[in-house]
């Protein structure tokens, strides 16, 4: 996996077509009706997608989503809404390994939703040794907002050394660091198109705007390049 893999936005559109679109959405439906509501907020089970060292999974719901949103984890996805999108990216591979050569398969899953005023914060989730980009693909199209951005910055202090020289993003790269603010980055905005997969190298800062009316709701998850 090579740094600039980690550094690439990508899509794919037409990623799912409509019917498994509206398989997906049906399987979600019936599990939402299947558990109480408390249940589908950020954090409720005690998880997060996003991850911090030295905060409470309540504190980096707060800065990670802080007017809320729902989620379901991989381990409560229905398994079909999980193999349909599965199925989808290896039916796509060669145009994926086009920006991620590296790229192997999708893991750790998740369904979110976003209603009027809510959206994520910026953050960079991380160069590993085996996580090269995440990807969301949008389900319905009855909302408004909840535009998908990526930012760019060629400053190194984005940038420290990591195991064997090689380079990881700095510590504290999210809104939630004073440096991390005042870092000059050039945001780049694109719609969420139904069907349309958006994907984003873990190195590369990303957010949302807030959503406006409707609600956005989305199934993402990560690409490992580890082949063992």
């Amino acid at each position: 996996m090579s740094l600039v893999e980690t550094l690439m936005p990508y899509s794919v559109e037409g990623f799912l077509a409509p019917d498994e679109l509206d398989r997906v959405v049906q399987l979600m439906d019936a599990y939402k009706a299947s558990v109480k509501a408390t249940r589908l907020q950020a954090g409720a089970t005690g998880f997060s997608i996003h991850k911090s060292t030295n905060k409470s999974v309540e504190e980096v719901v707060a800065a990670f989503e802080p007017a809320g949103r729902l989620e379901v984890n991989w381990g409560d996805i229905p398994r079909e809404a999980i193999d349909i999108v599965e199925t989808a990216f290896f039916r796509r591979i060669e145009d994926i390994r086009r920006a991620y050569p590296s790229a192997y398969g999708p893991y750790g899953f998740t369904y979110v939703e976003y209603g009027p005023d809510q959206y994520f914060t910026a953050h960079v989730d991380g160069v590993s040794t085996t996580q090269v980009a995440g990807f969301g693909v949008t389900l319905t199209s009855d909302f408004e907002g909840g535009e998908f951005c990526v930012e760019t910055c060629g400053s190194g202090r984005l940038w420290a050394d990591g195991p064997g020289g090689k380079p990881m993003v700095a510590p504290g790269a999210d809104s939630q660091s004073a440096w991390y603010r005042a870092l000059p980055r050039t945001t780049w905005t694109t719609t969420c198109e139904r069907g349309k997969a958006i994907f984003y190298g873990s190195g590369l800062t990303h957010s949302s705007k807030p959503v406006r009316s409707g609600v956005l709701r989305k199934l993402l998850a990560f690409i490992s390049s580890d082949r063992g």
